[in-house]
């Protein structure tokens, strides 16, 4: 069943909107697939820990050198947290 919400938009959501328009072709097709990019998102990351919980119970935790290492590549990449 479809459903109305209204949400007001400052000036940087505004800005953010149009560019999603200039791909998509209207504000209403771009925020759908927005929506559901960040769902799809969401799911990814929430299904990764999952996983890396279930391997830790399995095997053994990962340890701080390693994360400390982790940390590092994604700096490196610049891939915020």
């Amino acid at each position: 069943m479809a459903s109305k919400t209204t949400v007001n938009f400052d000036d940087e959501m505004e800005a953010a909107l149009a560019e999603l328009v200039q791909v998509d072709g209207t504000k209403t097709l771009a925020i759908k697939r927005a929506l559901q990019a960040e769902v799809k998102r969401r799911r990814r990351s929430q299904a990764l820990l999952d996983f890396i919980d279930s391997w830790e119970a399995e095997e053994i935790p990962i340890d701080q050198a390693h994360l400390d290492w982790a940390d590092e590549v994604l700096d490196r990449q610049g891939v915020g947290r």
